[in-house]
């Protein structure tokens, strides 16, 4: 990267090699008359007018439905000259009706304008009509022409303007529930992308030019790219800000360094940091600047993101507390019975993947995930001697080790917490049959809920690819066949098709959580 690739200005770094034509589009000014010469004599008054250094672009329309068919194709029209008399006396105040009834447009400022100021009393047509000016045709000489048009765009920016913060903050609100509900990082940043999108879309006025987005998640020792738009969708693989573009990657530093939103004519960064250490890094570019009322808008999403973030933040920070607990209660659990800890974390990984590919939620699969672990709590309540006998129990010792299903089921089923709900399920019901044949209710199909079918065949699986005190491990092609074979008798018919859709994901769940003895 050469010097010349950057601007510095107050310290801001400013990309100035953006390829977005800042240019503003003319005002629409539309002139309704059936008179050729006052379309002719308008546009050569206003042939140099300019508003805010924006000129204006003129449509014409010779008639009241010639007009109406304008409207209906342009949304966008500033100021319309409207006479009152053209294919019948009254066709312009029938148009005005027309076009803030029908059309219901309430933007455009509407100026009536009669060569017969008898046919349309002024005190009685302003009153009566939506309109911002009534005007006599020979009054209008070119300076007056001229101080109607300002005052015409003025009043049209303020209703704009007002229109715009309306459905900023209608984007706001609409957000605020929908981010507080995602459950994940990635799904925060990704609905945040999306309604800022829609946010500088309505600021800028900006549809034709696309906009180009990164959303990161970072602290100190992390910085993880979860969201990539347009430009930017090659990048999605880097977790390195130095292997961003350069421009972008010293705005964002800049950004993370001060804790502070960026804003530029062309990119801005938003830094939404929670009270922690992390943050949320939003980087937009592709749009028209943005005046002082537009960055407002955009800083009160931000705020109001920061709120969705603080309660992620601590609803994750709650939710990995319960979750190590259960972990190391589960691990508790298998030391008293002499299996590795690791057999939990596959059957837990494993159940979350099966969940996700049967239809569960991110939210639900992380929470049956959590709850798994649990699914033999009621081992504590068994005599060591059955535990850790390396020979097959006899009958009435095998009576005592079916019993750790209602222990683990008592102890957590008068929970309200949805993780220990779960909990209660798995530990009743993993060693429930498809066919009916198993314990200790002899469920059969769907009689038994689906996290227990899931469960039973996570178990299942992790018991016969490792060594137990009992047996030695199966290789995984026959854990894999046996799966296969019980189909329609140990196991869901449909859970077994899950499992062989996500195999290679649950063979690296093993080989990633190995015993280690």
């Amino acid at each position: 990267m050469n010097d010349d690739d950057i601007l510095l200005i107050d310290d801001e770094i400013i990309p100035i090699n953006d390829s977005t034509d800042a240019r503003l589009s003319p005002w629409k000014v539309l002139i309704i008359d059936d008179d050729e010469e006052m379309h002719a004599v308008t546009k050569l008054v206003l042939s140099s007018f300019e508003w805010d250094d924006i000129p204006l672009h003129f449509l014409s329309a010779y008639s009241a439905y010639e007009a109406e068919l304008l409207f209906k194709e342009h949304n966008d029209i500033a100021v319309a000259l409207v006479d009152v008399v053209m294919e019948t006396d009254n066709a312009g105040l029938g148009l005005i009706k027309t076009i803030r009834d029908t059309l219901n447009n309430k933007e455009t400022r509407l100026i009536l304008r009669t060569g017969q100021p008898g046919q349309a009393p002024e005190r009685k047509i302003i009153r009566e009509y939506d309109i911002s000016d009534y005007k006599n045709k020979t009054e209008l000489s070119g300076i007056k022409l001229d101080t109607l048009m300002c005052n015409a765009l003025r009043a049209y920016q303020s209703v704009m303007s007002l229109k715009k913060n309306k459905q900023g903050l209608e984007i706001v609100v609409a957000s605020s529930s929908s981010l507080f509900e995602s459950p994940t990082y990635e799904s925060i940043v990704k609905a945040t992308i999306n309604y800022l999108t829609q946010l500088v879309r309505l600021c800028t006025s900006n549809v034709e030019y696309t906009l180009s987005s990164l959303g990161i998640y970072c602290n100190p020792t992390i910085f993880h790219l979860l969201e990539t738009t347009e430009k930017f969708s090659h990048l999605s693989d880097i977790h390195d800000i130095d292997k961003l573009p350069d421009a972008v990657s010293l705005l964002i530093t800049q950004c993370i360094q001060e804790q502070r939103h960026i804003y530029t004519d062309n990119a801005f960064v938003m830094n939404i940091s929670s009270s922690s250490d992390s943050s949320i890094i939003l980087y937009f570019e592709g749009f028209l600047p943005l005046n002082e009322q537009d960055i407002a808008l955009l800083d009160l999403f931000a705020a109001n993101a920061k709120t969705s973030f603080d309660n992620e933040e601590l609803r994750h920070e709650v939710s990995e507390g319960q979750r190590e607990i259960v972990y190391l209660l589960g691990e508790a659990i298998e030391h008293k019975s002499k299996e590795t800890g690791n057999h939990i974390r596959r059957v837990a990984e494993i159940t979350r993947v099966l969940a996700l590919e049967l239809g569960y939620s991110v939210k639900e699969a992380e929470k049956i995930k959590s709850a798994s672990p649990l699914h033999d709590l009621g081992k504590i309540g068994i005599p060591d001697d059955i535990l850790h006998k390396p020979a097959a129990l006899d009958s009435d010792q095998w009576e005592i080790m079916k019993s750790h299903v209602e222990i683990g089921y008592d102890l957590v089923r008068h929970s309200n917490q949805d993780v220990l709900r779960y909990a209660a399920l798995i530990s009743y019901q993993h060693h429930e049959k498809w066919d009916g044949s198993g314990y200790p209710n002899g469920l059969k199909g769907e009689e038994i809920d689906l996290v227990g079918r899931i469960a039973s065949l996570a178990d299942v699986f992790d018991a016969l690819a490792h060594d137990r005190c009992y047996k030695k491990a199966w290789p995984m092609h026959e854990v894999i066949a046996f799966i296969e074979q019980q189909a329609g008798s140990h196991f869901d018919p449909r859970v077994v098709a899950a499992f062989k859709r996500c195999q290679q994901k649950i063979i690296e769940i093993n080989e990633q959580y190995k015993d280690i003895y």
